[in-house]
């Protein structure tokens, strides 16, 4: 693809919106399409050409496809039935395994998923921004052959990402599990407690505001992630409900030193990014 490339964007809700910001700071003029009608008219004040998803893809080069996980299969049949065969397709759901984006091995074979490592708790094209992606890595299937690969980095560079790494679809969903999926639990789970016992957010300090911000995003769009999280996920917090009934119990027997080796090991970890190289 080039600059000049016809690219279609199916979604226009944070990532997909972000994106089409992007490329029209670059002077590019990508088509889109939503199911929200708000997003639809603050994209087109924005300037991305909006339309229907058969119109937006029939004359594509490249097709980003960026909606929830559970619709994921449903637009991908749209469209590569109305999208030209020689186009580049992406998606850029959270989620890259076949048992959970639910493809077809004819449709899985020409798509591949571009995961961007950035997002905001807020959703829709309203919290859409051209700067999403500045700085970010993009985690892309090592499945692509040469064209994908090549379309896929272009285009991403174009949005801001930095850094394009390589990860095979279970490698990635692993890593996500990790990252992203324990962290969005555990905020959603201190959040939750912190309204249970009637706290205002106005009242935490910017650690606990950091803390809880996650808690800000949609459940629509955290659901199917979570219904198709790989196992790594409950592994994960299941040593959390470990760490925290081991503390919890220690407070209360006043056996606190018994945690100390926990407590090293965590401000090791969270200092460690802080050492002069």
């Amino acid at each position: 693809m080039s600059g000049a490339t016809s690219v279609a964007i199916i979604g226009l809700g944070v990532i997909g919106g972000s994106a089409a910001l992007a490329l029209i700071e670059r002077g590019s003029a990508p088509r889109g399409c939503s199911i929200d009608e708000d997003d639809r008219r603050l994209a087109a004040a924005a300037g991305v050409q909006v339309g229907e998803l058969a119109d937006c893809v029939r004359e594509a080069d490249l097709v980003l496809i960026a909606v929830p996980l559970d619709r994921l299969a449903d637009v991908v049949r749209q469209v590569m039935s109305a999208a030209p065969s020689h186009a580049t397709v992406l998606h850029a759901c959270g989620l890259q395994r076949p048992d959970a984006t639910r493809l077809e091995p004819d449709l899985s074979q020409r798509i591949i998923g571009t995961h961007p490592l950035a997002g905001s708790a807020q959703s829709g094209f309203a919290a859409a921004s051209r700067d999403l992606f500045r700085g970010a890595t993009v985690f892309v299937e090592t499945r692509g052959d040469g064209r994908m690969r090549e379309d896929a980095e272009l285009f991403w560079s174009m949005a801001g990402a930095s850094r394009i790494e390589y990860r095979s679809a279970v490698d990635h969903d692993n890593l996500m599990a990790a990252i992203s999926h324990v962290p969005q639990v555990v905020a959603t789970s201190l959040a939750a407690t912190l309204a249970y016992a009637n706290v205002p957010r106005q009242q935490l300090g910017p650690g606990g505001r950091d803390m809880t911000r996650l808690a800000a995003s949609s459940w629509e769009m955290w659901r199917p992630l979570l219904a198709n999280t790989p196992g790594r996920t409950l592994a994960m917090l299941e040593s959390i409900e470990t760490e925290l009934r081991d503390m919890r119990e220690a407070i209360l027997a006043q056996t606190l030193d018994e945690t100390g080796v926990t407590w090293a090991a965590a401000r090791a970890w969270a200092l460690e990014d802080r050492k002069p190289s």
